[in-house]
């Protein structure tokens, strides 16, 4: 029934966007069907367009309000003008009476829903605007792929005015079945196989259900990150356990990222890294705890358990001058119960770029920072967790599968195809 009313049937019966009149139309379209012999040609006529104008905005609207609500003026015009022709006949006092009643709602849905209508003519989605995405809608528009299904999640408006592809909000009723799953796995298989959707578009803003984030965590790749935007693709395979440890060996800038070997540190940090305690902006001695962990792993035999507040876990590239000027890209695998705390960042001792923070989920979640080195830098240095200070020296954090490659990657699985064979990758990489 929801789906109907909030969906299908929205211009008439959501009441949230369009106030309570548009229902009207409802009874007086069955009346104008049932008595459509007696009906003149202009009311055929409208009867005609505004039943194709609904019908056109519910398979090429996407589900987007500003959409409908263009037809929402005609709607009203419609109700009055068929309405005025079934009581013209009578009673001057039950004509006044209908007028007055008419009145009131007229004035009760301006009052009560002109903050919305303001919003939705106010609305825009200019080409611009410093925030427009364009790199971001120009791969949504070349991706070959016309029967994928793309979940909008937050700014439809400026997926559904510039791109060519399908969409579902992620208000759609339709997607009701999606958050009613009880886990992850199920809920992947309904957004896949039964809503087909392949690609997921998400505002830095938007706060993803706790199924939806670990499904983003754990089963998409990011394509592309522009102007707050962030592009996802839902992985075709579950990312190869052994494939990602033999990157480690061969590809990776750092040394032991994958946090085998811990031999040579007597502070117990794993070989070539290391922890370091922050104080108004001087190092310390690290004051927190560097484990081995056997347990909680992502990659390989052994991740970092670190407990502790304000500090960098880092290495710093031994070669970094032939980096000046160049993209690199880090990806590591982070897992914590702390939101907001944890990410990466590249400083070459002028400039820095960062990762977005974990969400504090609890799951396993692939952090990535992309950075330009500048031509002057005095150094590399990847500090693959740094922990921002926030009061809770007892706060934990598992690390595992710190990678650091030359040029701009978005996800280990595209670099891994790009390393296995280059012209897989030509349509979505941004190297």
């Amino acid at each position: 029934m929801e789906l109907w009313l909030k969906r299908y049937l929205s211009l008439f019966f959501d009441f949230e966007y369009f106030g309570n009149l548009n229902w009207l139309a409802i009874p007086l379209l069955i009346y104008f069907l049932v008595t459509i012999k007696k009906r003149k040609r202009w009311e055929m006529a409208i009867a005609f367009v505004f039943i194709i104008s609904c019908l056109l905005l519910e398979i090429r609207g996407g589900f987007w309000p500003r959409y409908i609500f263009t037809l929402y003026p005609f709607t009203l015009a419609a109700i009055f003008l068929l309405g005025w022709e079934h009581i013209k006949k009578k009673s001057s006092y039950l004509q006044i009476g209908i007028l007055i009643i008419c009145g009131i709602f007229v004035f009760y849905n301006y009052y009560h829903y002109k903050d919305t209508y303001n919003l939705f003519w106010r609305t825009k989605a200019s080409l611009s605007e410093d925030n427009f995405p364009h790199k971001t809608i120009e791969i949504i528009n070349n991706i070959k792929a016309p029967n994928s299904v793309f979940l909008i999640c937050s700014h439809r408006h400026l997926f559904f005015y510039h791109t060519n592809k399908k969409g579902i909000d992620y208000r759609d009723p339709k997607l009701g079945i999606f958050y009613s799953q009880k886990n992850k796995e199920a809920a992947l298989d309904v957004l896949k196989n039964q809503l087909k959707v392949k690609y997921i578009l998400l505002y830095w803003n938007y706060k993803p259900t706790l199924i939806l984030m670990d499904i983003i965590s754990n089963y998409c790749d990011l394509i592309y990150r522009d102007k707050k935007f962030y592009f996802y693709r839902i992985r075709e395979k579950k990312l190869d356990k052994e494939e990602l440890e033999s990157l480690f060996i061969n590809d990776s800038l750092l040394k032991n990222g994958s946090f085998e070997n811990w031999t040579k540190d007597p502070l117990n940090n794993p070989d070539y890294f290391k922890a370091r305690y922050i104080i108004k902006g001087k190092y310390k001695t690290f004051k927190g705890a560097v484990i081995k962990e056997e347990k909680e792993i992502r990659v390989g035999r052994y991740s970092i358990k670190i407990t502790g507040d304000s500090y960098n876990f880092e290495q710093d590239l031994p070669n970094f001058e032939k980096y000046k000027g160049k993209q690199i890209t880090c990806f590591v695998w982070v897992k914590t119960n702390v939101a907001n705390k944890y990410r990466i960042q590249i400083h070459d001792g002028i400039d820095s770029s960062t990762s977005k923070k974990h969400s504090g989920r609890g799951g396993w979640e692939l952090l990535q920072a992309n950075h330009t080195v500048n031509p002057s830098a005095k150094l590399v240095r990847v500090r693959v967790i740094q922990a921002v200070k926030t009061g809770k020296p007892d706060a934990e954090v598992f690390i595992d599968g710190a990678l650091l490659v030359e040029g701009y990657w978005n996800t280990y699985y595209l670099y891994k195809l790009h390393m296995e064979q280059k012209n897989l990758i030509e349509e979505l990489s941004q190297k």
